[in-house]
């Protein structure tokens, strides 16, 4: 079988494009155009702010690019522990790494190119019209998290749309929407962190000001923030994955959407009503504020997160038991209680990695996610989920007796 051909079995299409893809077309070529917009809009109006994201989320900082290096470089360990974190959330079938970067590069760079010109239009027009107070302040919030959220959202809505075959369930859609928070908040830390350093930097302090933005945007802010906001965007969509008819589909998305607004919006809007005192005790009403404020919608999305795994486990197990009862070699009845488990799947690799070190490794780690590849196809065929049901699992199925092959070699 040539790669083409395996490249088409591994992802078999309609003859005709479901209607998913026309939406996914619309959506790609107005992100684009609103991109351009921004970015002439950011070259014209907002260059010459400090900390802003220019062109396609270049920084342009009046720090100077050695500071913004610095900062951002401050920002790849936590950032890349939190998607370390949250890849290895979905226990069963791993996320591959190049969708997960690509949806934190969309939250770090198109994300942000999108909704720069916006929010400042949003508070110029607030500030001609609102008297300074709550009104404004709330028009503010309104903007951050109406404006973030969709571009944010729009992200996992594409990989919804077009990477179907990778976007099983809710789990899913808490993985790569956290991912894009975790992307987003990356950007705006760093442009926090050069803009208040550009500001203070005169009077002394610019370091440390810097200095507390990192601590509280990339360690107590990491999980408690835009990961917890897109996240919950991501559950709505993988909700709606397992939905049978539209309607019911078109409604999840809209509550996930709804739901990552509302939450962003309390962060915003109710900032004055906790004030910070400038003490010793201020440091702990700091992390009291986070908890009492964002900690209820990330407490819902690690909720959803678990009810989601315990299904996906329940139903996995289901299916490599039915797999494994057809005798055709791909799953062996031995095999069923290992692949059942995360912790047996490990400890099986564990010991390939001794008794045939990094190749052998591999190579069951290739066969074991290829078997619960096979499940979860299963599970979307019982569920009516797919497409084409069979030519995904008829693929899958040479695939792990070919790997089994050369595992045994």
């Amino acid at each position: 079988m040539s790669a083409t051909t395996q490249a088409r079995s591994a992802n078999p299409r309609p003859r005709q494009r479901p209607a998913r893809y026309g939406i996914a077309i619309g959506l790609a070529v107005a992100v684009m155009l609103v991109l351009v917009a921004s970015s002439i809009l950011n070259y014209v109006f907002l260059d010459t702010i400090a900390g802003r994201t220019s062109l396609y989320g270049l920084l342009a900082v009046a720090a100077g690019p050695g500071v913004a290096i610095v900062c951002a470089l401050a920002c790849v360990p936590t950032t890349g522990f939190g998607l370390w974190i949250v890849r290895r959330l979905d226990r069963n079938e791993k996320e591959p790494w190049r969708l997960v970067l690509v949806a934190a590069a969309w939250g770090a760079i198109v994300a942000t190119s999108l909704v720069i010109w916006a929010e400042s239009l949003w508070q110029a027009i607030g500030a001609r019209t609102l008297v300074p107070g709550p009104g404004l302040d709330v028009s503010t919030a309104y903007s951050a998290g109406i404006l973030e959220e969709l571009s944010k959202g729009a992200a996992v809505l594409l990989l919804f749309l077009v990477m179907r075959h990778e976007f099983d369930d809710v789990v899913d859609g808490i993985v790569y929407g956290a991912a894009v928070g975790l992307g987003f908040n990356f950007m705006e830390t760093v442009s926090y962190m050069t803009n208040l350093y550009a500001i203070f930097n005169p009077e002394g302090v610019g370091g440390f000001i810097a200095g507390f933005q990192w601590y509280a945007r990339q360690v107590l802010g990491l999980f408690f923030g835009h990961a917890t906001y897109t996240a919950l965007v991501g559950a709505g969509i993988g909700i709606a994955r397992q939905l049978p008819e539209q309607r019911q589909k078109v409604i999840a998305i809209v509550s996930g959407f709804l739901v990552a607004i509302a939450a962003h919006f309390s962060w915003d809007a109710w900032l004055t009503l906790f004030p910070i005192e400038k003490t010793a005790i201020g440091l702990l009403e700091i992390h009291l504020r986070t908890l009492i404020m964002t900690g209820p919608f990330t407490a819902a999305v690690i909720a959803l997160l678990a009810l989601g795994l315990q299904i996906e486990s329940r139903a996995l197990s289901e299916q490599i038991r039915k797999e494994a009862a057809e005798g055709n070699g791909t799953i062996l009845p031995e095999e069923v209680a290992i692949l059942s488990s995360p912790w047996q799947r490990a400890q099986l690799r564990m010991r390939a990695l001794q008794r045939a070190g990094l190749r052998g490794y591999f190579a069951l780690a290739r066969l074991q996610s290829a078997q619960l590849d096979l499940a979860m196809e299963r599970w979307h065929r019982q569920r009516k989920e797919v497409e084409e049901p069979l030519e995904a699992e008829q693929h899958l199925r040479q695939q792990i007796i070919e790997l089994r092959q050369r595992l045994a070699a």
